[in-house]
């Protein structure tokens, strides 16, 4: 069981990080808040003892959550804002970012983000933090956002429907983003969503076609993106049905969604 005491000089540093920097103070700031009462390694000792302690959480190297006292012992920021704090050049998209517009109501417990660098997969208070590279041509599509005073930037919910296809694709995912589409159709801007298909790959731009055209809506822009490409693609590798209008196999599990005409 972690001490809860603590002591003066060590409540009055914390006090005094907040005040200047937030809930969130690197190891620096930390160090010249502290040159006054401590040496240097005597700093690094009491760091060591907060963080020991729940005071401060380590978010990564040289990087620390501060917290007070009701929520000592966990992370009181949001997994959005610390996503970004752990890769600045990155935005949380796919499932979180589905969830931060309203569209997705299961407990999120891994915040993919797409990123311009790698980095590794990073666990802290039982949430995953994951980050895929991309080329950053394909780095938009997103928005700096306000949390608690903090900020954090979130894939709108049309480029994280397009993350979802282009970087994963599979079953799941695409009866995933059958449903978003077809529930969400009147709070989602399709031109957006077209703009960042394009951006993506032809097996993105074909399953997008497919899903349209199973949902009823106009494909005709899908179609011209890949005007002159004669390539086949597949959803998953054991996909048998074959469409021809978008040389593309994937799963009959998906006719359903079809659409008669009348509806």
């Amino acid at each position: 069981m972690k001490n809860t005491t603590l002591a003066v000089k060590d409540g009055e540093l914390l006090e005094t990080l907040i005040a200047k920097y937030g809930k969130v103070a690197t190891a620096k700031q930390i160090e010249a808040e502290a040159k006054d009462i401590w040496d240097y390694q005597q700093t690094h000792n009491r760091i060591q003892k907060l963080v020991n302690n729940g005071w401060l959480i380590r978010i990564k190297r040289g990087l620390y959550a501060i917290n007070d006292l009701s929520s000592r012992g966990f992370l009181s920021i949001s997994p959005y804002v610390v996503a970004g704090l752990l890769v600045e050049d990155s935005y949380v998209s796919f499932e979180a970012a589905l969830n931060y517009r309203g569209m997705f109501d299961q407990f999120v417990q891994q915040y993919t983000s797409v990123s311009l660098k790698q980095y590794k997969m990073t666990e802290l208070e039982s949430i995953r933090y994951r980050f895929i590279k991309s080329q950053e041509r394909f780095f938009v599509g997103w928005e700096q956002v306000e949390i608690e005073n903090m900020t954090a930037r979130v894939a709108s919910a049309e480029k994280a429907l397009v993350d979802l296809i282009h970087f994963r694709t599979g079953k799941y995912v695409v009866d995933l983003v059958i449903e978003k589409l077809h529930t969400y159709r009147e709070d989602l801007n399709i031109e957006n969503l077209v703009h960042y298909a394009g951006l993506a790959s032809q097996k993105t731009v074909k399953i997008f076609g497919v899903v349209f055209d199973l949902l009823g809506w106009d494909s005709k822009e899908l179609s011209q993106l890949l005007a002159n490409k004669r390539s086949t693609h597949w959803i998953d590798p054991n996909d048998k049905t074959f469409n021809a209008r978008w040389r593309l196999y994937y799963d009959d599990y998906f006719d359903k969604y079809q659409v008669t005409k009348g509806e």
